[in-house]
């Protein structure tokens, strides 16, 4: 399951050819934060609207 939260993230220091470990993190860290926050902030609106 933590592989697959982390996929798109890994793909991301793959494409950018980054080797160091703590780069990959922070570029990981800044990958999943943007794409988790901006996914659950659509699945949110979806639901506000849905609800309304």
């Amino acid at each position: 399951m933590f592989h697959l939260l982390m996929l798109p993230a890994n793909a991301v220091c793959d494409a950018l050819g980054v080797v160091d470990e703590h780069e990959r993190g922070m570029i990981r860290m800044l990958v999943n934060m943007l794409l988790w926050t901006t996914l659950g902030a659509v699945v949110f609106m979806v639901a506000w609207v849905l609800v309304a």
